[in-house]
């Protein structure tokens, strides 16, 4: 009888764990695609002057009252 193969095995496991994630992900990884590739012709349809720049909100800190 042959001993374990732990090597073998792991290989094995890792296979069809990247074949299981290519298979769930690939119809994302599409609508991920054609998502970007939308927001780059909408980009592209804004004038450079007109395009807003970006909001950075911070919450105010909080003061708790002395007693």
């Amino acid at each position: 009888m042959a001993g374990f193969d732990g090597r073998a095995f792991g290989a094995e496991v890792v296979e069809i764990v990247k074949s299981y994630l290519e298979r769930n992900l690939s119809p994302v990884a599409a609508r991920i695609d054609a998502l970007e590739a939308r927001l780059r012709l909408l980009e592209a349809q804004v004038p450079a002057k007109e395009k807003a720049k970006p909001v950075v909100r911070l919450a105010a800190p909080t003061r708790i009252a002395e007693r």
